[in-house]
């Protein structure tokens, strides 16, 4: 019985200390002591704008108790260019946000001019200080309405990957002209014809040392077709 009188007591102690403790948080919530002074942005290169600062402008001076981390970083994911962002606080001043940027991987040309997608196919900003590393895409548009449009797109998103993997020769140019052939135009000049990215791979061995003969007797080729059964077909003519 003595215990359970003491109950009561007990719980008047919690009840004053949890008040005390409240009282203790909102005094430093709402003074200067946990003030966000210092910004620190990793990992972006372009987006470092109007269209990411307009976002974060807000935050220095607020409290860093008061930022929530993912609801920062879900506003943060929603500007144009931007794949993945990391939100981190590190008390008692600063916010750590890292950004993984969409970068054009290809410049698709459309009737009103040129768009650029990133690796998955996502719109994303065309860089001028990228452009060099992008390559141009012709005459995907015609399919553009048409039933096997996704399907070309992604063909054309894996032939650049495949390329990127197995080349060190600048890509330029992708045409397309059906859903079976692809034009691919190097930086040097060098034409290669093949069926899509799988044939690109499956032949990226044997091409590789015809183009580097290419480039160390400076060989005047037009190009070469992969599509020509197990082995390559050296195209010495525009004409073919």
């Amino acid at each position: 019985m003595e215990k359970g009188k003491a109950f009561p007591g007990n719980l008047f102690f919690y009840l004053f200390l949890g008040f005390v403790s409240f009282g203790i948080f909102g005094l430093i919530f709402r003074s200067g002591l946990f003030e966000i002074t210092t910004l620190e942005i990793e990992g972006n290169h372009e987006l470092l704008g109007e269209r990411l600062m307009r976002h974060l402008e807000g935050l220095k001076g607020k409290s860093i108790f008061g930022v929530r981390s993912w609801e920062l970083g879900q506003v943060l994911e929603n500007v144009s260019g931007v794949k993945r962002v990391e939100v981190k606080k590190i008390f008692p001043h600063t916010v750590r946000i890292r950004i993984e940027e969409r970068k054009p991987e290809i410049a698709l040309e459309t009737s009103a001019g040129f768009v650029c997608l990133d690796e998955e196919g996502v719109e994303v900003p065309c860089l001028r200080e990228l452009q060099p590393q992008v390559v141009t895409v012709r005459e995907l548009e015609k399919y553009r309405y048409s039933p096997e449009y996704e399907d070309l797109l992604k063909e054309v998103l894996a032939l650049v990957a495949v390329w990127k993997g197995a080349f060190d020769y600048p890509l330029e140019e992708i045409r397309v002209t059906g859903e079976r052939l692809f034009i691919l135009r190097l930086r040097n000049g060098i034409v290669i014809k093949c069926g899509g990215a799988l044939n690109l791979k499956n032949k990226a061995s044997l091409l590789r040392p015809y183009l580097r003969e290419v480039k160390i007797r400076s060989l005047r080729i037009f190009g070469f077709d992969l599509q020509a059964g197990e082995d390559i077909a050296i195209i010495t003519g525009e004409s073919q």
